[in-house]
């Protein structure tokens, strides 16, 4: 996923937040954690996503740690 398709999924889950209310707010998050953790190839990996989720969560200055995309570079050959 690239910077654009994570910003239409923030976005979304953003209004979709906004839609349910912030009362079914955690329920909301709860169903789609494990919904994308149960998607995990691994018990380490789904484990891993919680603690750095966890770790995230009670740093003061928290943000989401993503793995960047990857670079795309494009080459043009040059004619010699």
């Amino acid at each position: 996923m690239n910077n654009d398709d994570l910003d239409q999924v923030y976005t979304a889950m953003a209004q979709a937040l906004t839609r349910v209310g912030e009362s079914q707010a955690p329920l909301f998050l709860s169903i789609l954690g494990l919904s994308l953790l149960s998607r995990q190839p691994d018990a380490d990996t789904a484990l891993a996503l919680l603690a750095q989720a966890e770790s995230a969560s009670l740093d003061q200055a928290a943000v989401a740690n993503y793995p960047a995309a990857p670079a795309t570079t494009t080459t043009t050959a040059r004619p010699t």
